[in-house]
């Protein structure tokens, strides 16, 4: 008999992508391997309905990329870069009124501003673009 797995480790079949027409959901499997898509924010798992568009248009994202959403198949801990380094923290300089504004959004999806920041950041390189 096998070890049960818990609900937050990786499943081996999990799938995560991305969708030109949600860009600001992911879309991945489910458990039982079902597509459903979510909102990419802390939390955006508990908000998940099933994906009822074209397979077509759906293109593979590295699983990691969806941490923090509460997706099973993101894992846990912090995201590695390529080739399993962990990444140097760095700083990102903000005017004041964008940092206001940014800080609001954060706040509203009960997350910090690095958080919102990086979230931001990995679905643009998800997507393969900052545009």
């Amino acid at each position: 008999m096998g070890r049960q797995r818990t609900p937050r480790e990786t499943s081996p079949t999990a799938t995560l992508y991305t969708c030109p027409q949600l860009p600001d959901r992911w879309v991945g499997t489910d458990e039982q391997g079902a597509l459903v898509h979510w909102p990419a924010i802390a939390g955006g798992w508990a908000q998940r309905t099933p994906y009822l568009g074209h397979r077509r248009s759906l293109r593979a994202a590295e699983p990691s990329l969806a941490r923090g959403t509460g997706w099973p198949g993101g894992g846990a801990g912090r995201r590695r870069l390529a080739g399993s380094e962990v990444g140097k923290p760095v700083t990102v300089k903000l005017d004041d009124t964008r940092r206001a504004q940014a800080l609001a959004i954060a706040e509203r999806q009960g997350q910090t501003l690095s958080q919102l920041i990086r979230e931001a950041l990995d679905l643009a390189i998800a997507r393969g673009s900052t545009r």
